[in-house]
């Protein structure tokens, strides 16, 4: 695991494009600029880093990880689809989760979550969790 300050790179785009293609081609997201990776993913006044996940040079996932003051926040992760085997994106989350535990912050925002979207399920298998519901962060039992 390495984290880097969120920047534009060949590297990182070529990635992106390549997930977003075969992951969400018939999507609004596919075929995407680098503009598109540019507003999408960082700004320049958010605290934003790359969580790079690499089998030895070669760039395997990338983990979009805001640091606000009490935790990490997991903004969006993209991987190589033809490594989808090796399940990148709960690395990625427990690689969150390692840091934030470094950083000694509290929580992993795990971002927006539909209970029953399909992509987003994966969300569920990390407890304990909790949802903000009514203004308020409440223990989300499956």
């Amino acid at each position: 695991m390495n984290m880097v300050k969120a920047g534009y790179s060949e590297e990182y785009f070529e990635l992106y494009r390549n997930y977003l293609n075969i992951r969400h081609g018939d999507g609004e997201m596919s075929n995407p600029k680098p503009d598109d990776f540019k507003q999408f993913l960082y700004c320049e006044w958010s605290n934003t880093y790359f969580l790079e996940i690499r089998k030895n040079e070669r760039l395997l996932a990338v983990a979009v990880t805001d640091v606000t003051p009490s935790g990490l926040s997991a903004v969006y992760t993209y991987f190589d689809p033809s490594e989808a085997k090796r399940s990148l994106g709960n690395l990625c989350i427990l690689q969150q989760i390692q840091y934030a535990q470094y950083l000694q912050l509290e929580y992993l925002y795990m971002g927006y979550w539909i209970k029953d979207c399909q992509k987003m399920k994966y969300k569920a298998n990390f407890q304990p969790l909790e949802t903000f519901v009514d203004n308020l962060w409440q223990p989300c039992y499956l």
